[in-house]
């Protein structure tokens, strides 16, 4: 079942929490004109629903705080050759407090169940004066509570899921792309060399690849262009194809650059742009892709079966017409001999 669509709650569920709402203030409503003292029933039930809602929300907010997911030092802490996406390490904190407090409160839940029908009919008696008191006051009252903290929970447990992932995910995506822009900006002055460029890349690990795509950006390096060949034909993310086409383009002002080269660079550009899921239309990594393939023209055709020759190239030869390429020349110590009609 969808829950989210461009990162926020769809109708149903948005229309589902509040229909949810809706009922429990309406209860309220109609239990506060029923009591003796309805204004007092109602203020009061209002600020007890309130303060139920916010501490169930607070709970749903603590089970539903996203776990950090890297390619580096988080996934693989025994490496320590691994670091994190971005170049530094997040701060969790906040997952940690979670995870504590969500296995003390299960743990002390299940050892307090069986006294939990004793302990809500206290409740209830505790806040049947804020309800308006009198019969059926300290029931409705413990209902409330119950129904409130319930409704907090889902609540606040779904937002969390809903946004707050999407909202940590941005932040460090902004943060990788900063240490990025710098590490670009840097190359020149880090003094890597082509092997140690290599090296970086090779370790697998989504940040360090990243990094060196970076640093082929800043300073471009003809010797590790199979490097971004690879990055654009096996990409780990699309923050890193991104950073493979802006390193190809980056390898274009480059002299050296061999025929053969530009060839693998464009058909691996070429290949990659024909997929509307990892290159969509609207996106940065299209333009830079076709701004590449502007820059790298289709090899010459030839007649001959050559580089960026084919059939067409065959059938259509500048010499001879559709046909002449198709028709071998005979050797002249095969040629029939001279008959007597021949000049």
């Amino acid at each position: 079942m969808e829950l989210e669509r461009g990162g926020q709650p769809v109708p149903a569920v948005r229309i589902g929490l509040a229909g949810v709402v809706g009922a429990g203030v309406v209860g309220l409503v109609l239990y506060a004109l029923a009591s003796e003292h309805g204004v007092r029933a109602l203020g009061g039930g209002l600020v007890v629903a309130a303060t139920f809602a916010v501490g169930g929300g607070l709970l749903g907010f603590l089970f539903g705080i996203p776990k950090l997911l890297t390619s580096g030092a988080a996934a693989h802490p025994d490496d320590q050759s691994a670091t994190s996406t971005a170049s530094y390490a997040p701060n969790t904190n906040l997952e940690q407090v979670s995870d504590w407090l969500t296995k003390i409160l299960l743990g002390a839940g299940l050892t307090q169940i069986g006294t939990l029908p004793r302990r809500l009919r206290e409740l209830g008696e505790a806040l049947a004066p804020a309800v308006g008191g009198g019969p059926g006051a300290a029931g409705f009252a413990a209902a409330l509570s119950v129904y409130f903290t319930v409704l907090g929970f889902l609540s606040g447990w779904l937002l969390t899921r809903l946004l707050l992932a999407r909202a940590l995910s941005a932040a460090d995506r902004q943060t990788l792309a900063d240490s990025v822009n710098q590490t670009v900006l840097a190359a020149g002055s880090l003094n890597f060399t082509p092997r140690q460029v290599r090296d970086l890349f090779e370790t697998g690990v989504e940040g360090l690849r990243v990094q060196a795509l970076a640093l082929l950006q800043g300073k471009p390096d003809p010797e590790n262009l199979d490097l971004v060949v690879a990055a654009i034909d096996r990409h780990l993310s699309p923050f890193e194809l991104l950073q493979a086409l802006l390193a190809a383009k980056a390898m274009l002002g480059r002299p050296e650059l061999t025929a053969e080269q530009r060839a693998a660079l464009r058909a691996a550009v070429a290949y990659k742009i024909r997929n509307t899921r990892n290159v969509p239309p609207s996106s940065r990594r299209r333009a830079v892709a076709e701004d590449v393939l502007r820059r790298l023209p289709a090899p010459a055709t030839t007649g001959d079966g050559g580089p960026g020759g084919g059939d067409d190239d065959r059938d259509t030869g500048a010499a001879g017409g559709p046909q002449a390429a198709a028709v071998p020349a005979i050797p002249p110590q095969v040629q029939a001999p001279k008959g007597p009609s021949a000049p």
